[in-house]
């Protein structure tokens, strides 16, 4: 791979990882008091949890990928 479809690569994973971004941070969250109270403080439902830990594997996918670029 050259360094122009490096690049292009880049931008690409670099795409995809702001949406990314953005899913997670449409994951609603637990009002403040449930995570307080919480045993494990934890911010999302645990189907919501599932969902960010689904995302962050693919981000550090992602990270790993650019990583391997340069």
């Amino acid at each position: 791979m050259n360094q122009e479809e490096k690049g292009i690569r880049y931008d690409w994973l670099l795409g995809q990882h702001r949406q990314i971004e953005n899913e997670i941070a449409r994951v609603p969250k637990l009002p403040l008091e449930e995570t307080f109270q919480s045993m494990d403080s934890s911010e999302y439902t645990p189907q919501n949890q599932e969902l960010i830990n689904q995302l962050m594997n693919k981000i550090a996918q992602i990270n790993n990928e650019v990583r391997k670029l340069f």
